[in-house]
Protein backbone atom coordinates (compact mmCIF):
# COMPACT_ATOMS: atom_id res chain seq x y z
CA UNK A 1 0.00 0.00 0.00
CA UNK A 2 1.60 3.24 -1.15
CA UNK A 3 0.61 5.99 1.27
CA UNK A 4 1.01 9.74 0.96
CA UNK A 5 2.29 11.45 4.09
CA UNK A 6 -0.23 13.29 6.23
CA UNK A 7 1.33 13.71 9.66
CA UNK A 8 -0.59 15.35 12.52
CA UNK A 9 0.35 17.76 15.27
CA UNK A 10 -2.16 17.71 18.11
CA UNK A 11 -3.74 14.34 17.41
CA UNK A 12 -3.05 11.48 19.79
CA UNK A 13 -0.95 9.96 17.04
CA UNK A 14 2.09 11.85 18.22
CA UNK A 15 3.83 14.99 19.28
CA UNK A 16 4.31 18.25 17.39
CA UNK A 17 6.33 18.06 14.18
CA UNK A 18 8.38 20.77 12.55
CA UNK A 19 9.22 22.17 9.12
CA UNK A 20 11.76 24.60 7.83
CA UNK A 21 11.13 28.31 7.45
CA UNK A 22 10.20 31.49 9.28
CA UNK A 23 7.08 33.36 8.31
CA UNK A 24 5.92 37.00 8.24
CA UNK A 25 3.48 38.99 10.31
CA UNK A 26 0.24 39.63 8.45
CA UNK A 27 0.62 42.61 6.17
CA UNK A 28 4.42 42.70 6.05
CA UNK A 29 6.31 42.29 2.77
CA UNK A 30 7.35 38.67 2.35
CA UNK A 31 10.32 36.84 0.91
CA UNK A 32 10.19 33.13 0.04
CA UNK A 33 11.52 32.53 3.55
CA UNK A 34 10.47 35.25 5.94
CA UNK A 35 10.61 35.79 9.67
CA UNK A 36 7.61 35.22 11.96
CA UNK A 37 4.23 33.49 11.96
CA UNK A 38 0.92 35.37 11.96
CA UNK A 39 -1.67 34.51 14.59
CA UNK A 40 -4.94 35.78 13.09
CA UNK A 41 -6.72 34.93 9.90
CA UNK A 42 -5.45 37.52 7.45
CA UNK A 43 -8.83 39.33 6.93
CA UNK A 44 -14.19 -12.51 18.01
CA UNK A 45 -17.01 -10.96 16.88
CA UNK A 46 -17.57 -11.79 13.25
CA UNK A 47 -21.17 -12.46 14.30
CA UNK A 48 -21.71 -9.53 16.64
CA UNK A 49 -25.37 -9.01 17.63
CA UNK A 50 -27.27 -6.22 15.92
CA UNK A 51 -27.24 -4.22 19.16
CA UNK A 52 -23.50 -3.74 18.68
CA UNK A 53 -23.89 -2.35 15.18
CA UNK A 54 -24.45 1.31 14.37
CA UNK A 55 -25.86 1.46 10.88
CA UNK A 56 -27.24 3.70 8.18
CA UNK A 57 -29.69 2.19 5.66
CA UNK A 58 -29.03 2.80 1.99
CA UNK A 59 -31.55 5.62 2.24
CA UNK A 60 -31.55 7.33 5.63
CA UNK A 61 -34.82 8.37 7.21
CA UNK A 62 -35.79 11.78 5.81
CA UNK A 63 -36.33 13.24 9.28
CA UNK A 64 -32.84 12.20 10.29
CA UNK A 65 -31.29 13.87 7.25
CA UNK A 66 -33.26 17.05 7.97
CA UNK A 67 -31.99 17.05 11.53
CA UNK A 68 -28.43 16.49 10.33
CA UNK A 69 -28.70 19.53 8.07
CA UNK A 70 -30.36 21.80 10.59
CA UNK A 71 -28.90 25.29 10.49
CA UNK A 72 -25.57 24.55 8.82
CA UNK A 73 -22.19 26.12 9.33
CA UNK A 74 -22.09 29.01 6.84
CA UNK A 75 -19.68 28.65 3.94
CA UNK A 76 -17.24 31.54 3.52
CA UNK A 77 -17.49 34.17 0.82
CA UNK A 78 -15.11 34.30 -2.18
CA UNK A 79 -11.80 36.11 -1.64
CA UNK A 80 -11.96 35.56 2.15
CA UNK A 81 -8.48 34.95 3.55
CA UNK A 82 -8.40 31.80 5.67
CA UNK A 83 -6.13 29.82 7.94
CA UNK A 84 -5.54 26.13 7.20
CA UNK A 85 -5.14 24.09 10.40
CA UNK A 86 -4.86 20.65 8.76
CA UNK A 87 -3.80 19.71 5.24
CA UNK A 88 -3.96 16.45 3.30
CA UNK A 89 -2.74 16.82 -0.28
CA UNK A 90 -3.38 14.11 -2.86
CA UNK A 91 -1.28 15.38 -5.78
CA UNK A 92 1.00 18.35 -6.34
CA UNK A 93 -2.05 20.42 -7.26
CA UNK A 94 -5.10 18.85 -5.64
CA UNK A 95 -5.90 18.23 -2.02
CA UNK A 96 -7.97 19.02 1.05
CA UNK A 97 -7.73 21.25 4.08
CA UNK A 98 -9.55 21.93 7.33
CA UNK A 99 -9.51 25.38 8.92
CA UNK A 100 -11.45 28.61 8.96
CA UNK A 101 -11.16 32.09 10.44
CA UNK A 102 -9.05 33.01 13.45
CA UNK A 103 -7.56 29.53 13.78
CA UNK A 104 -10.91 27.71 13.92
CA UNK A 105 -11.16 24.24 12.37
CA UNK A 106 -14.85 24.11 11.46
CA UNK A 107 -14.64 24.47 7.65
CA UNK A 108 -13.60 21.95 5.00
CA UNK A 109 -11.74 23.17 1.92
CA UNK A 110 -10.52 21.75 -1.39
CA UNK A 111 -7.74 23.10 -3.62
CA UNK A 112 -6.87 22.55 -7.29
CA UNK A 113 -3.80 24.82 -7.44
CA UNK A 114 -1.42 23.54 -4.78
CA UNK A 115 -2.94 25.43 -1.87
CA UNK A 116 -3.00 28.99 -3.19
CA UNK A 117 -6.79 29.14 -3.41
CA UNK A 118 -9.48 26.97 -1.85
CA UNK A 119 -13.13 26.13 -2.38
CA UNK A 120 -15.25 26.04 0.77
CA UNK A 121 -16.98 22.64 0.65
CA UNK A 122 -18.04 22.45 4.31
CA UNK A 123 -20.83 19.89 4.86
CA UNK A 124 -24.17 20.92 6.34
CA UNK A 125 -23.08 20.24 9.91
CA UNK A 126 -25.35 22.14 12.30
CA UNK A 127 -23.63 25.23 13.64
CA UNK A 128 -23.29 25.33 17.44
CA UNK A 129 -25.70 27.45 19.41
CA UNK A 130 -24.35 30.67 20.88
CA UNK A 131 -23.90 29.13 24.34
CA UNK A 132 -22.51 25.80 23.07
CA UNK A 133 -18.82 24.94 22.68
CA UNK A 134 -17.39 25.56 19.22
CA UNK A 135 -16.95 22.65 16.83
CA UNK A 136 -13.89 21.30 15.05
CA UNK A 137 -13.66 18.86 12.16
CA UNK A 138 -11.43 15.86 11.63
CA UNK A 139 -11.22 14.38 8.15
CA UNK A 140 -9.65 11.80 5.90
CA UNK A 141 -9.48 11.94 2.10
CA UNK A 142 -8.40 9.20 -0.29
CA UNK A 143 -8.51 11.10 -3.58
CA UNK A 144 -9.46 14.58 -4.84
CA UNK A 145 -13.15 13.62 -4.89
CA UNK A 146 -13.68 11.23 -1.98
CA UNK A 147 -13.42 11.94 1.73
CA UNK A 148 -15.08 11.87 5.13
CA UNK A 149 -15.45 14.40 7.95
CA UNK A 150 -16.65 14.16 11.55
CA UNK A 151 -17.19 17.02 14.01
CA UNK A 152 -16.55 17.14 17.76
CA UNK A 153 -17.16 19.87 20.33
CA UNK A 154 -14.15 21.71 21.70
CA UNK A 155 -14.98 21.03 25.33
CA UNK A 156 -12.69 19.69 28.04
CA UNK A 157 -15.59 18.09 29.91
CA UNK A 158 -16.36 14.48 28.95
CA UNK A 159 -20.03 14.10 28.10
CA UNK A 160 -22.32 11.94 25.95
CA UNK A 161 -22.21 12.95 22.30
CA UNK A 162 -24.30 12.43 19.19
CA UNK A 163 -22.48 12.91 15.91
CA UNK A 164 -22.34 11.92 12.26
CA UNK A 165 -19.68 11.05 9.76
CA UNK A 166 -20.16 13.01 6.55
CA UNK A 167 -19.03 11.45 3.25
CA UNK A 168 -18.54 12.88 -0.24
CA UNK A 169 -17.65 11.37 -3.62
CA UNK A 170 -17.82 14.57 -5.68
CA UNK A 171 -15.21 16.76 -4.06
CA UNK A 172 -17.53 18.17 -1.42
CA UNK A 173 -20.19 19.47 -3.76
CA UNK A 174 -22.60 17.20 -1.89
CA UNK A 175 -22.26 15.28 1.37
CA UNK A 176 -24.18 12.33 2.82
CA UNK A 177 -24.46 12.08 6.62
CA UNK A 178 -24.47 8.80 8.47
CA UNK A 179 -27.32 8.19 10.88
CA UNK A 180 -26.46 9.77 14.23
CA UNK A 181 -23.92 7.80 16.23
CA UNK A 182 -24.24 8.00 20.00
CA UNK A 183 -21.17 7.50 22.19
CA UNK A 184 -20.54 8.28 25.82
CA UNK A 185 -17.57 10.45 24.83
CA UNK A 186 -15.94 11.50 21.55
CA UNK A 187 -12.89 13.58 22.36
CA UNK A 188 -11.42 16.90 23.41
CA UNK A 189 -9.15 19.47 21.72
CA UNK A 190 -6.16 17.64 23.22
CA UNK A 191 -7.45 14.19 22.26
CA UNK A 192 -9.72 14.57 19.21
CA UNK A 193 -11.20 11.55 17.44
CA UNK A 194 -9.12 9.82 14.76
CA UNK A 195 -10.60 9.01 11.36
CA UNK A 196 -8.98 6.88 8.65
CA UNK A 197 -9.93 4.93 5.53
CA UNK A 198 -8.14 2.18 3.58
CA UNK A 199 -10.25 2.60 0.44
CA UNK A 200 -13.63 3.99 -0.59
CA UNK A 201 -15.48 1.46 1.57
CA UNK A 202 -13.34 0.46 4.54
CA UNK A 203 -12.50 2.84 7.35
CA UNK A 204 -12.16 3.24 11.10
CA UNK A 205 -12.76 5.84 13.78
CA UNK A 206 -11.14 5.93 17.22
CA UNK A 207 -12.76 7.93 20.00
CA UNK A 208 -11.27 8.30 23.44
CA UNK A 209 -13.59 7.43 26.30
CA UNK A 210 -13.56 9.59 29.42
CA UNK A 211 -10.63 10.51 31.64
CA UNK A 212 -7.45 8.46 31.80
CA UNK A 213 -5.82 7.03 34.91
CA UNK A 214 -3.83 4.12 36.29
CA UNK A 215 -2.34 3.39 32.84
CA UNK A 216 -5.84 3.25 31.37
CA UNK A 217 -6.66 5.23 28.22
CA UNK A 218 -9.92 3.55 27.13
CA UNK A 219 -11.27 4.00 23.60
CA UNK A 220 -14.01 3.11 21.18
CA UNK A 221 -12.93 1.74 17.81
CA UNK A 222 -15.59 1.82 15.08
CA UNK A 223 -15.25 0.18 11.65
CA UNK A 224 -17.17 0.63 8.41
CA UNK A 225 -17.14 -1.60 5.35
CA UNK A 226 -19.54 0.35 3.14
CA UNK A 227 -18.13 3.82 2.87
CA UNK A 228 -19.51 5.07 6.18
CA UNK A 229 -23.14 4.02 5.83
CA UNK A 230 -22.81 1.30 8.46
CA UNK A 231 -20.49 1.54 11.48
CA UNK A 232 -19.67 -1.45 13.66
CA UNK A 233 -18.35 -1.09 17.20
CA UNK A 234 -15.21 -3.22 17.03
CA UNK A 235 -13.99 -2.23 20.50
CA UNK A 236 -15.81 -0.70 23.46
CA UNK A 237 -14.11 0.81 26.51
CA UNK A 238 -15.23 -2.21 28.51
CA UNK A 239 -13.75 -4.85 26.22
CA UNK A 240 -11.20 -5.51 23.55
CA UNK A 241 -7.57 -4.46 23.28
CA UNK A 242 -5.93 -1.04 23.33
CA UNK A 243 -7.60 0.02 26.58
CA UNK A 244 -4.30 0.28 28.46
CA UNK A 245 -1.71 2.96 27.84
CA UNK A 246 -1.79 6.15 25.81
CA UNK A 247 -1.98 5.55 22.07
CA UNK A 248 0.88 7.30 20.26
CA UNK A 249 0.12 6.02 16.77
CA UNK A 250 -2.27 3.88 14.73
CA UNK A 251 -1.88 2.71 11.13
CA UNK A 252 -3.47 0.01 8.98
CA UNK A 253 -1.59 -1.79 6.20
CA UNK A 254 -4.68 -3.55 4.88
CA UNK A 255 -8.34 -4.00 5.71
CA UNK A 256 -7.47 -6.48 8.45
CA UNK A 257 -3.92 -5.76 9.64
CA UNK A 258 -3.04 -2.70 11.72
CA UNK A 259 -0.48 -1.54 14.24
CA UNK A 260 -0.74 0.69 17.29
CA UNK A 261 2.04 2.07 19.45
CA UNK A 262 1.59 3.07 23.08
CA UNK A 263 3.24 5.03 25.86
CA UNK A 264 2.77 5.65 29.59
CA UNK A 265 2.61 1.92 30.26
CA UNK A 266 3.76 -0.26 33.17
CA UNK A 267 5.93 -2.27 30.79
CA UNK A 268 9.68 -2.51 30.35
CA UNK A 269 10.14 -2.85 26.59
CA UNK A 270 8.41 -0.71 23.93
CA UNK A 271 5.34 -2.45 22.57
CA UNK A 272 3.54 -2.64 19.24
CA UNK A 273 -0.06 -3.86 19.35
CA UNK A 274 -1.07 -5.78 16.22
CA UNK A 275 -4.55 -6.59 14.91
CA UNK A 276 -5.24 -9.12 12.18
CA UNK A 277 -9.04 -8.96 12.27
CA UNK A 278 -9.74 -5.34 11.42
CA UNK A 279 -9.29 -4.02 14.96
CA UNK A 280 -11.54 -6.38 16.92
CA UNK A 281 -8.64 -7.94 18.82
CA UNK A 282 -5.04 -6.86 19.40
CA UNK A 283 -1.96 -8.72 20.57
CA UNK A 284 1.23 -7.08 21.88
CA UNK A 285 4.62 -7.52 20.27
CA UNK A 286 7.56 -6.49 22.45
CA UNK A 287 10.31 -4.91 20.39
CA UNK A 288 13.78 -6.41 20.94
CA UNK A 289 16.56 -4.21 22.30
CA UNK A 290 19.08 -2.97 19.70
CA UNK A 291 21.89 -5.45 19.10
CA UNK A 292 24.56 -2.95 20.11
CA UNK A 293 22.71 -2.11 23.37
CA UNK A 294 21.07 -5.35 24.55
CA UNK A 295 20.32 -3.92 28.02
CA UNK A 296 18.86 -0.61 26.79
CA UNK A 297 15.25 -1.37 27.74
CA UNK A 298 16.32 -2.49 31.19
CA UNK A 299 17.89 0.86 32.04
CA UNK A 300 16.03 3.42 29.90
CA UNK A 301 12.39 4.45 29.52
CA UNK A 302 11.77 3.85 25.82
CA UNK A 303 8.42 4.10 24.02
CA UNK A 304 7.21 3.50 20.49
CA UNK A 305 5.54 5.95 18.12
CA UNK A 306 5.06 6.71 14.40
CA UNK A 307 3.87 3.30 13.16
CA UNK A 308 3.96 3.36 9.35
CA UNK A 309 2.76 0.40 7.25
CA UNK A 310 3.37 -0.09 3.53
CA UNK A 311 1.60 -3.46 3.52
CA UNK A 312 0.58 -6.16 5.97
CA UNK A 313 4.23 -7.23 6.25
CA UNK A 314 6.37 -4.15 5.59
CA UNK A 315 6.53 -1.24 8.01
CA UNK A 316 8.52 0.86 10.45
CA UNK A 317 8.16 1.99 14.06
CA UNK A 318 10.13 4.65 15.93
CA UNK A 319 11.41 4.16 19.46
CA UNK A 320 12.47 7.14 21.57
CA UNK A 321 14.19 6.83 24.94
CA UNK A 322 13.31 9.75 27.21
CA UNK A 323 15.80 9.24 30.04
CA UNK A 324 19.55 8.93 30.31
CA UNK A 325 21.00 8.54 26.83
CA UNK A 326 17.87 9.89 25.07
CA UNK A 327 18.46 7.72 22.02
CA UNK A 328 16.13 7.24 19.05
CA UNK A 329 15.83 4.13 16.92
CA UNK A 330 13.94 3.23 13.77
CA UNK A 331 12.72 -0.37 13.69
CA UNK A 332 11.96 -1.97 10.31
CA UNK A 333 10.28 -5.27 9.48
CA UNK A 334 9.45 -7.10 6.27
CA UNK A 335 7.67 -10.06 7.89
CA UNK A 336 4.90 -8.41 9.87
CA UNK A 337 6.93 -8.03 13.05
CA UNK A 338 8.31 -11.56 13.34
CA UNK A 339 11.81 -10.07 13.05
CA UNK A 340 13.16 -6.52 13.23
CA UNK A 341 16.20 -4.51 12.23
CA UNK A 342 16.98 -1.37 14.22
CA UNK A 343 19.11 1.67 13.46
CA UNK A 344 19.85 4.91 15.28
CA UNK A 345 18.07 7.91 13.79
CA UNK A 346 18.06 11.65 14.69
CA UNK A 347 14.61 11.62 16.29
CA UNK A 348 11.28 13.14 15.37
CA UNK A 349 8.06 11.85 13.85
CA UNK A 350 8.55 9.32 11.06
CA UNK A 351 6.81 9.70 7.69
CA UNK A 352 7.26 6.71 5.38
CA UNK A 353 7.09 7.28 1.62
CA UNK A 354 8.18 3.78 0.62
CA UNK A 355 10.27 1.00 2.20
CA UNK A 356 13.48 2.94 1.57
CA UNK A 357 12.58 6.64 1.75
CA UNK A 358 11.43 8.03 5.11
CA UNK A 359 11.37 11.53 6.58
CA UNK A 360 11.96 12.37 10.23
CA UNK A 361 10.18 15.59 11.16
CA UNK A 362 11.22 17.47 14.27
CA UNK A 363 12.97 20.74 15.00
CA UNK A 364 15.37 19.35 12.45
CA UNK A 365 14.28 17.59 9.27
CA UNK A 366 16.17 14.47 8.16
CA UNK A 367 15.66 11.97 5.38
CA UNK A 368 16.81 8.41 4.76
CA UNK A 369 16.94 6.77 1.32
CA UNK A 370 18.25 3.39 2.49
CA UNK A 371 15.57 2.22 4.89
CA UNK A 372 17.00 3.98 7.95
CA UNK A 373 20.62 2.82 7.85
CA UNK A 374 21.86 6.37 7.25
CA UNK A 375 20.22 9.78 7.51
CA UNK A 376 20.79 13.02 5.64
CA UNK A 377 20.24 16.37 7.34
CA UNK A 378 17.74 18.55 5.45
CA UNK A 379 17.23 21.69 7.51
CA UNK A 380 16.91 23.12 11.02
CA UNK A 381 13.50 24.57 11.81
CA UNK A 382 12.12 27.11 14.25
CA UNK A 383 8.46 26.08 14.34
CA UNK A 384 6.26 23.02 14.76
CA UNK A 385 4.12 21.69 11.99
CA UNK A 386 1.69 19.21 10.47
CA UNK A 387 3.03 17.84 7.20
CA UNK A 388 1.61 16.40 4.00
CA UNK A 389 4.05 15.17 1.33
CA UNK A 390 3.04 13.66 -2.02
CA UNK A 391 6.60 12.79 -3.09
CA UNK A 392 10.13 12.98 -1.72
CA UNK A 393 10.33 16.56 -3.02
CA UNK A 394 6.83 18.08 -2.90
CA UNK A 395 5.12 18.78 0.40
CA UNK A 396 3.19 21.22 2.60
CA UNK A 397 3.17 22.09 6.27
CA UNK A 398 0.77 23.82 8.61
CA UNK A 399 3.36 25.74 10.62
CA UNK A 400 2.78 26.72 14.24
CA UNK A 401 4.81 28.99 16.48
CA UNK A 402 2.99 29.41 19.77
CA UNK A 403 -0.46 30.67 18.83
CA UNK A 404 0.72 31.76 15.39
CA UNK A 405 -0.20 29.77 12.28
CA UNK A 406 0.69 29.73 8.58
CA UNK A 407 0.67 27.45 5.52
CA UNK A 408 3.92 26.75 3.63
CA UNK A 409 5.01 24.48 0.79
CA UNK A 410 8.23 23.00 -0.56
CA UNK A 411 9.33 21.60 -3.92
CA UNK A 412 12.81 20.48 -2.86
CA UNK A 413 12.18 18.07 -0.02
CA UNK A 414 12.00 20.67 2.75
CA UNK A 415 15.24 22.51 2.09
CA UNK A 416 13.32 25.72 1.39
CA UNK A 417 9.71 26.65 2.03
CA UNK A 418 7.37 29.19 0.44
CA UNK A 419 4.67 31.05 2.31
CA UNK A 420 1.15 30.60 0.95
CA UNK A 421 -1.73 33.01 1.56
CA UNK A 422 -4.78 30.78 1.19
CA UNK A 423 -8.10 32.37 0.29
CA UNK A 424 -11.52 31.26 -0.94
CA UNK A 425 -11.53 31.11 -4.73
CA UNK A 426 -13.92 33.46 -6.60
Amino acid sequence: MNKRIAIGTVLILGSLLAAACNLPFAGEPTEPEAQVLSTAAPSEQDNKPDSDVISLPTEAAEADIDEARGTPITRLEPDTLILITYIQMITAERGWGIGGLGGNSDHVFRTNDGGQSWMDVTPAEPAPEETDPSKSAVGYFINPMTGWVAYYEESIDPSPVRFRVWGTTDGGETWSPSRAIELEFLGTPDFPPLLGFEDANNGWLIARYGPAGMFKYPIYLLRTADGGKRWEVAITPAEGGLQSCRKTGVDFGSLMVGWATVADCPIVAPEVAVTRDGGRSWEPIMLPAPENRPALFETELCEGHSPQLVSELIGVVAVSCRTGLKLNYIYTTEDGGASWESYLYPGGELALLNPRITYAFGRQIHQTVDGGRSWDFVKTVQWDGQFSFVSDQVGWAVARQGEALALVSTTNGGRTWNLLKPSISP
